[in-house]
């Protein structure tokens, strides 16, 4: 069995109204297969973590048209790309595989990539773990996968 979790923790300010509000909270990644298991993270925008999720409710995700999100420095490339997550058509049978590149918090050369196969009804549940992730009602979304 294979798996994705993702875990948000926002800024504080998302939820006191006194401070100044910061967009930004930290993404952590947690990446496990029967061949392959990596951790890490990134600070990004809830937003943009609320629209990789809304993004999984397109049916059917094209070979041209993958559901794509990465977060890094600079051009996110290389070194830079700390983070990416990629759903893609895996036959025609309509399974899918999720892609992902994990990089080391601390040792950014140091980075797993890989895929796992799931499912539509899969990632209707992560996309719905999703929503409730960023209203802050879960602590985790969790993907499974084959």
């Amino acid at each position: 069995m294979s798996k994705l979790t993702l875990s948000y923790r926002f800024d504080a300010s998302f939820f006191d109204m006194s401070l100044t509000r910061d967009d930004f909270g930290y993404l952590s990644v947690h990446v496990e297969t029967d061949r392959i298991s990596a951790k890490g993270g990134f600070w990004v925008q809830w937003q943009d973590v609320k629209e990789f999720g809304e993004a999984l409710g397109l049916f059917p995700i094209g070979e041209n048209q993958p559901v794509v999100a990465q977060w890094g420095f600079d051009m996110q490339e290389g070194d830079d790309l700390k983070l990416r997550l990629e759903v893609v058509p895996a036959d025609k049978r309509g399974n899918l595989f999720l892609k992902f590149e994990v990089a080391d918090d601390d040792e950014p050369e140091d980075r797993a990539r890989g895929r796992f196969l799931m499912n539509y009804p899969d990632v209707d549940a992560f996309r719905r773990e999703i929503a409730r992730l960023m209203k802050n009602e879960v602590e985790e979304a969790v993907l499974n996968g084959r």
